[in-house]
């Protein structure tokens, strides 16, 4: 049961005992209620939905070795931070990636001043968990999360080693999500969705078909590239990065927050 089903039912059930109408809820519902998933029948293949009081050491892993300091920095990406177990948190099924402005000395000498968290479960430099899933062509991959609202926030969910971007964000411009797929002479979006994407709960997600790439915001389709997908044994990354000033602002805030409450892969049956 995700977040927002499990406050829904709490709600009810304390309403019946009162004998009182239920109350209305305070935010919308149905993104949380169902995955909006493309036409067609689908098998859900793999889930975490962060159950628990800490990460789930068996899905996941805290090193990528998509970076190149240490598999937790990448200066080189214009990327400030380093990334950390301690930034990375689970309570009450909410993935939570915390951004500090910290300053940090990597084990190679080099300095950061930011410090962030990401979770992989795959291609991880020796660290790969037991139960991580690896994508290819055909697979549906969802992610349910809350971006953050703060410019120079960098959130990213992406399959790595062959990359496709199922989102990434930066909130100097909160309608815009940029999508990728960085197959040879693959195509990449910066879409208006027209919605403030850091208001609320989204539903992300990619259909990795191998004659195209479709990209979805709560169940519409919003992008197609017709390059393909043809990765296999691809894992899946999601990451809280901090702009450097080269493309967008540096954050004028000191912390910031990714959510995320559920991971999902479908297949066909």
């Amino acid at each position: 049961m995700n977040r927002t089903t499990r406050v829904l039912v709490t709600g009810l059930m304390c309403a019946a005992v009162a004998g009182a109408p239920a109350p209305a809820p305070a935010f919308p519902l149905l993104p949380a209620l169902a995955d909006p998933l493309p036409p067609g029948s689908w098998t859900l293949a793999w889930q975490d939905e962060f159950s628990g009081d800490r990460l789930d050491p068996t899905r996941w892993t805290t090193y990528s070795d998509s970076y190149a300091d240490g598999c937790r920095g990448n200066r080189a990406d214009h990327k400030l931070e380093y990334n950390l177990p301690a930034n990375v948190s689970v309570r009450s099924g909410v993935l939570t990636i915390t951004a500090r402005r910290r300053a940090y000395t990597s084990p190679t000498g080099r300095r950061y001043p930011w410090t962030s968290g990401l979770i992989t479960t795959g291609h991880s430099c020796g660290h790969d968990p037991s139960n991580g899933v690896t994508v290819r062509p055909g697979d549906y991959i969802q992610q349910h999360a809350r971006l953050p609202a703060q410019p120079g926030m960098w959130p990213a969910f992406w399959t790595w080693a062959d990359e496709v971007d199922v989102y990434e964000y930066h909130p100097d411009n909160r309608r815009i999500l940029e999508m990728t797929n960085h197959a040879p002479g693959g195509g990449s979006r910066y879409q208006d969705v027209g919605v403030d994407l850091a208001a609320g709960w989204h539903h992300f997600g990619v259909y990795l078909g191998a004659d195209r790439v479709d990209w979805y915001l709560d169940g519409r389709r919003i992008y197609s590239d017709p390059r393909g997908f043809a990765g296999s044994g691809v894992s899946l990354i999601t990451n809280l990065s901090i702009a450097d000033g080269t493309y967008h602002p540096v954050p004028s805030a000191s912390t910031g927050r990714l959510q995320v409450d559920s991971v999902k892969v479908f297949r066909r049956p």
